[in-house]
């Protein structure tokens, strides 16, 4: 850092709704001010309604940045893409605070242009014209500390399954799946979850057959998307006499409504099904793998 600059941190996530009262107006910022059909909202709030009435997201988020803040004696702010606080408040009080340099993290370790890169083109519209300037991190999927909690929840997840260091059992990598059609070519999103898996699978030890990269929570709109499904590998893990599965949510960092129902719920429903124990192996949330993680941007940043 120069002298003179005032740094701060940014940390951004995608929002989720504070009550099942927010998620008509939740919706419709998601999708660009178009009002939502009543059978959606019912939709989306029953998941809601069984996760408990609102997404975590939000508070979590608020306690990473006060440890992150604590960790690295630097002000921490958090900006949401679609709920409150979103991220242009967010960037006006930072303007206020007389901050001149942010460093904005993600709170998505991997990259595709689809996802964090509307993150960042969103940041930067929001940034102009407040004399704030910013270096945005673009990935971090292979970071030390991020690699060792991912690890060590894997771990956790085999000694509640009974499994003595995974063997009889199956890891399966999951992330949010993206349509295909709006990955640019050479996206890098699919690249980077594989070599995050392979990082996670070399520190314990997993052999080739051991482990899957799927992907989760594709939306129903007709389009095709990443795959294989997570319960598609559920369908030829069962074929293949496997009947104990870790599913390791990697593509998330915090608990929200993709891990809380589409995980913890419906999957786990399916798995059953199928004859599978299976077992979601916790994110990382406010735990010191994250803050450690998130402690190592911002050293590489301040050099």
């Amino acid at each position: 850092m120069k002298i003179g600059v005032l740094p701060g941190i940014l940390l951004l996530a995608h929002g989720g709704p504070s009550s099942l009262e927010d998620i008509p107006a939740f919706l419709e910022h998601i999708r660009g001010g178009r009002p939502q059909s009543e059978d959606l909202v019912d939709r989306v709030r029953e998941k809601y309604r069984l996760i408990g009435g609102a997404s975590p997201l939000s508070e979590i988020a608020d306690r990473t940045a006060r440890k992150l803040e604590k960790a690295c004696g630097l002000p921490v702010y958090v900006g949401m893409l679609h709920w409150h606080p979103l991220l242009e408040d967010t960037i006006s009080q930072m303007a206020r605070d007389v901050v001149n340099r942010a460093l904005v993290i993600c709170l998505v370790p991997h990259f595709s242009e689809l996802s964090v890169g509307g993150y960042r083109g969103r940041t930067a519209s929001a940034m102009n014209g407040t004399g704030l300037a910013f270096d945005f991190i673009d990935s971090w999927h292979t970071l030390p500390p991020y690699i060792n909690g991912l690890a060590d929840s894997i771990a956790a997840s085999w000694r509640e399954l009974g499994s003595d260091a995974g063997i009889g059992s199956h890891v399966v990598f999951s992330a949010h799946s993206l349509p295909k059609t709006a990955l640019p070519p050479g996206d890098p999103y699919p690249l980077q979850l594989q070599e995050t898996a392979e990082c996670v699978a070399a520190r314990l030890g997993l052999p080739p057959g051991g482990w899957t990269v799927a992907y989760q929570s594709a939306s129903a709109n007709g389009q095709s998307w990443l795959g294989p499904s997570v319960e598609q590998i559920l369908v030829e893990l069962a074929d293949r006499d496997i009947d104990r599965v870790v599913v390791c949510p990697f593509g998330f960092v915090i608990d929200q409504v993709e891990i809380l129902y589409d995980l913890d719920i419906i999957m786990k429903q399916r798995a059953g099904d199928l004859g599978i124990s299976a077992v979601r192996a916790p994110v990382l949330n406010d735990g010191s793998a994250m803050i450690d993680s998130l402690e190592l941007l911002v050293e590489q940043w301040r050099g």
